[in-house]
């Protein structure tokens, strides 16, 4: 997903279960790993850097350089709700306008192409928003490309890589820390509070 303030390259299922990366312009990024009901969060240095500054960011970037912080999907120690959201297919459905909700119906339009592949782009009023969604004439029907417009923001969502599961693996322990000993950390040295809200 590209959008001004938001950059999405997450594989995810049915389950909620999640893996890949999010990433804000500016601000940094983080590995994300979402297993059942457990969030694992690997921050980049521009990340710290962004939470921190400049040099705390960077100490903490050194500190915990290659290491996963583990948290909870249920609470905002890690910004757990809103990753779990990100990795919530219903969530989705419902926030890109693609769910099947009383409305204007579907307009189809003429065919064209997303990546290469066949598609038929099929179009409705969202509120303020204009929807499409790019649906594959090849094979299955699958939605190859969501696009959302209200006035002048454009967000695009490209999909693939259909059936595939989520990876199982995740983070090992001895590249994992919890958020309670980040806490234990950052009181110790009397930096900042950690970053608790989602990237």
């Amino acid at each position: 997903m590209k959008a001004p303030d938001l950059r999405l390259d997450l594989t995810l299922d049915e389950k909620a279960n999640c893996s890949g990366k999010v990433g804000v312009p500016g601000k940094g990024s983080v590995q994300l790993v979402k297993h059942g009901d457990t969030v694992w969060i690997k921050p980049n240095a521009a990340f710290w850097k962004a939470k921190l500054g400049p040099e705390q960011g960077a100490a903490a970037a050194e500190k915990f350089k290659g290491r996963y912080i583990k948290g909870s999907a249920h609470n905002d120690d890690l910004g757990g709700k809103g990753l779990a959201t990100a990795c919530d297919l219903d969530a989705f459905r419902a926030a890109s306008g693609v769910r099947d909700t009383p409305g204007p119906r579907w307009k189809r339009g003429d065919e064209g192409s997303v990546h290469g592949h066949r598609s038929i782009p099929v179009t409705r009023a969202q509120k303020k928003a204009r929807v499409t969604m790019h649906v594959s004439t090849e094979g299955k029907p699958y939605p190859l490309r969501l696009e959302r417009k209200a006035g002048r923001n454009h967000d695009e969502i490209n999909l693939g890589r259909f059936d595939r599961p989520v990876p199982r693996a995740t983070p090992p322990k001895d590249r994992t820390i919890t958020v309670d000993q980040l806490r234990r950390h950052f009181g110790g040295s009397q930096q900042k509070e950690p970053p608790s809200e989602s990237v």
